[in-house]
């Protein structure tokens, strides 16, 4: 059994330790030691990398793993390493601090999604090059940048990062989740940001969040239901400052004088206001110098003496070693000399322009007006789900996803719709051939489940597949594509839908009606009228059909409404039953469901004055560019 040293001490990078097996497989070796400050890849942390050195051989670590209770490290040996010899590890520092970094801002990040979207469930964890933390449900991505705030402000907090060894009773009564499989062969420990609740964790963590540097949140990737919040950390210091060499601030920047695109800034470890300003000053002058003389263009001038790697840049981020209380002066003048070098690049750009061969002013006419390239936009379709993701999640509802393509037991019995409904007709309903021999069951899924597979011609199959992950209570929105055989002026065969549910312990027709207005009146406008007519529908009961006053004649009748008023969604209590299929105790929670086609509320949107629903789907470039 191995030691594991880097649980209790991240920072520590060199250990003598004792060769307990070194065996060749394939072109490298396989180490094992009695102890290791190696950390083995896992929990979505990379492996570390180091050297293994012996009396008369150096083994170069290229992977870490962990395999049963002993630590297996994979290297390259140059000379013999032999059983029972004292070695001397080291480890890639500036690699495992990374790993580091990037994983204590894995946790920091959780906080700042659980802070956001509590009712996110965590899954697993990547902290490699392509970071993410994955969840069960959905997030909107309009989220993405509360997110980075929330998770910037746990970091500027330097917050203690803590771990501590448990049991597995501590872990389960301590931990704000606890993953499906926890390590066999490594002890249990816990880590905790700040006084936020603990969660299990076993690799390699920085001291405080401080250590960690500014979080950006790159993306919000939503896939079934399950949503990935990727993120990113700057490189080390090191990395940046690694061929500097500290000097004091008494002594003269190192610079050449027209080389400002390599040089480096060399300062001292603590700095006054005036000592740094000065700095700043003279890296303005040698800027303003080199533009002068340069024959580069505008861009290239601007990434040399303004990009991350130029004088200023780098100066730049040395402002942390000037006293915090002096830092918003400092801030002034880093932005004024950012002015001005940008000014001065400017003027040179006009005048090199002015002055080349060939450029004459008398015949150009600056005044006319450039050729706009042409530039597209989401489809009226598409721009349409979003304002009504953006509506439904103002009063709480969450954005999920269900298949397209499912069983018929989803689609029509579990909705209380017996085998012989008129729904199924297969004039209706596209039905699928299923090649060969249905799949085995699955835990909780009966045989007779799968019998057929349709394109679902309604979102309603989300329902009861929403209840079966057993988290009460529900407020979903399921927005997807539905089939049915229909093609008129207010029908097409591929359609889009978007599907309601609310499901908690007194759920009324009252909430329902609520809903229906608050649509509506946000996505209609307030001036647009609403009635609602009593109907039947086999999942829900009571059930209603809402309509909507004609936005093309406004109540009038025309070809699109007959008589003024068109049928815009369905909606209902639902049925017990359905409750039932799902899971629900009907004498214990109640709920309603709807659903809306998403192209009849574009239609009849004020102003969009559309009488064929076929239009949409056209790909003229004159109509889509009406909106």
């Amino acid at each position: 059994m191995t030691n594991l040293i880097y649980m209790t001490d991240s920072y520590r990078t060199e250990l003598a330790a004792q060769v307990v097996s070194c065996i060749k497989k394939g072109s490298g070796w396989e180490i094992v030691l009695d102890q290791t400050i190696f950390y083995p890849q896992g929990g979505g942390q990379p492996s570390d990398k180091g050297t293994i050195k012996g009396k008369q051989g150096l083994a170069t670590v290229k992977h870490v793993r962990m395999l049963g209770d002993e630590v297996i490290h994979e290297c390259a040996l140059n000379g013999t390493i032999d059983e029972k010899e004292s070695v001397e590890c080291s480890i890639d520092w500036n690699a495992r601090y990374h790993n580091m970094r990037a994983h204590s801002a894995g946790h920091v990040v959780h906080e700042a999604v659980r802070l956001v979207a509590p009712y996110l469930d965590p899954i697993k964890g990547e902290h490699g090059k392509s970071a993410y933390i994955e969840y069960k449900g959905s997030l909107p991505v309009d989220k993405k940048p509360l997110i980075e705030q929330q998770g910037n402000d746990l970091i500027r907090q330097n917050l203690t990062l803590k771990t501590e060894f448990v049991t597995l009773d501590e872990l389960q009564k301590r931990a704000s989740y606890i993953p499906e499989h926890l390590p066999k062969h490594k002890p249990l420990r816990i880590l905790s940001v700040g006084n936020y609740p603990p969660i299990p964790d076993g690799g390699t963590q920085v001291k405080s969040t401080g250590e960690i540097g500014e979080i950006t949140i790159t993306s919000v990737d939503n896939a079934d239901d399950h949503v990935r919040v990727y993120y990113a950390i700057p490189p080390n210091e090191s990395d940046e400052t690694k061929n500097d060499t500290c000097q004091s601030v008494d002594s003269t920047v190192s610079t050449s004088r027209h080389d400002t695109g390599n040089q480096a800034i060399k300062v001292d470890q603590i700095m006054t206001a005036p000592q740094f300003i000065g700095l700043l000053l003279d890296a303005q002058r040698n800027a303003k110098e080199f533009i002068t003389i340069s024959d580069k263009s505008a861009e290239e001038l601007r990434l040399l003496l303004l990009g991350p790697k130029s004088e200023l840049g780098r100066l730049t981020k040395q402002i942390r070693q000037v006293p915090a209380s002096d830092r918003g002066n400092v801030g002034v003048v880093v932005n004024e000399v950012k002015s001005s070098i940008i000014e001065a690049i400017a003027i040179h750009a006009a005048h090199s322009t002015t002055s080349k061969p060939g450029f004459d002013l008398n015949w150009a006419d600056v005044t006319i007006p450039g050729i706009r390239p042409p530039e597209g936009h989401l489809h009226i379709v598409s721009q349409a789900i979003t304002e009504i993701t953006r509506i439904f999640e103002r009063i709480g509802f969450t954005r999920v996803r269900h298949p397209e393509v499912d069983w018929d037991y989803y689609a029509f019995e579990a909705l209380n719709m017996p085998p012989h409904h008129p729904a199924r007709d297969e004039w209706e309903t596209f039905f699928i051939d299923y090649p060969g021999k249905p799949p085995g069951t699955r835990p909780g899924l009966e045989a007779t489940r799968r019998k057929q597979i349709v394109l679902t011609p309604h979102t309603s199959n989300g329902q009861v597949r929403e209840m079966e992950k057993g988290k009460l209570p529900i407020r979903m929105i399921n927005i997807a594509k539905c089939y049915r055989r229909q093609s008129d002026v207010s029908h097409v065969p591929m359609f889009h839908q978007f599907e309601g549910m609310y499901i908690d312990k007194g759920v009324t027709i009252g909430d329902l009606t609520g809903v229906f207005n608050f649509f509506v009146k946000n996505y209609f406008g307030p001036d647009r009228n609403v009635r609602l007519r009593p109907f039947h529908f086999q999942f829900t009961e009571p059930s209603v059909e809402i309509d909507i006053n004609c936005g093309i004649c406004l109540g009038k009748g025309c070809r699109l409404c007959k008589e003024g008023w068109l049928e815009m969604a369905g909606g209902g209590m639902v049925h017990p039953n359905v409750l039932k299929a799902g899971g629900v105790d009907p004498s214990v929670y109640s709920g309603f469901a709807f659903g809306w086609g998403v192209e009849r509320a574009a239609m009849m949107k004020s102003g969009t004055k559309l009488d064929d629903i076929r239009l949409l789907y056209s790909n003229d470039i004159r109509f889509l560019n009406q909106f």
